[in-house]
């Protein structure tokens, strides 16, 4: 992860006068905001213009042309992929626990994990109405399914920072919306920090506090908008 540059009292992520490059020609540049902690932030606009380069390079994917990032060195962080990275061969219950498995020894893990924590899992997945496909692999569920899985499983890490790439494009309005309400409820309740790349903006003044606004027609290639003030 990115730790260049520096942060300031509850800030958990700052952008200052970044830049990135796609084949030699900018997507944007001299961006710098702050986010912290507890807040949503939507990365919105069209295709091509960068959303998720700069998920990317906040992620400590991508190296940024110019410009730093700074990334709370607290913020333990988890990544919703477009593409979901799940082990299709395992149930949907062991990818989710899989999203713990640095928190455990070799020998821990080869004989299972704890109660608790398949609990828990099972709990999220629940939340997110696919309880019933526990024990079903991940090759054998549909698209909608599967992100949900890659969801829980971010959500099952218990991070301080929820990087997410389009977590809701393989589901309908009222899946969209519960999945949203998850990650807003996590950063209300929980204090956690949410970076969402949505395609939909209907959901960006529902659930958004920020807004990054990404597009050939904004000064420099963004704009930014604050939809609450930080408590």
């Amino acid at each position: 992860m990115n730790t260049n540059g520096n942060g300031s009292g509850t800030d958990v992520i700052v952008v200052k006068a970044l830049t990135l490059q796609r084949f030699g020609r900018d997507l944007f540049r001299d961006m710098s905001w702050s986010l912290k902690a507890g807040q949503f932030l939507a990365i919105t606009g069209p295709s091509g213009v960068g959303k998720s380069s700069i998920l990317a390079a906040l992620s400590g994917n991508l190296k940024p042309a110019h410009g730093s990032i700074y990334v709370s060195a607290a913020a333990g962080a988890s990544m919703i992929f477009q593409d979901n990275r799940l082990t299709k061969g395992l149930s949907v219950l062991k990818n989710v626990l899989a999203g713990r498995l640095s928190s455990h020894s070799w020998t821990r893990t080869v004989f299972g994990f704890p109660a608790a924590e398949k609990n828990e899992a099972f709990g999220i997945l629940a939340d997110l109405g696919i309880e019933h496909l526990c024990h079903k692999k991940a090759g054998f569920i549909s698209g909608g399914e599967q992100q949900r899985t890659a969801i829980a499983r971010a959500l099952f890490q218990q991070p301080s920072l929820i990087f997410a790439d389009e977590p809701t494009s393989n589901l309908d309005h009222a899946l969209s919306e519960k999945v949203l309400q998850m990650l807003f409820s996590e950063c209300r309740d929980s204090g956690r920090t949410a970076v969402c790349v949505l395609h939909d903006t209907e959901y960006v003044g529902r659930f958004a506090d920020v807004e990054l606004q990404l597009g050939p027609q904004f000064e420099n290639g963004w704009r930014l908008l604050r939809h609450r003030t930080p408590k």
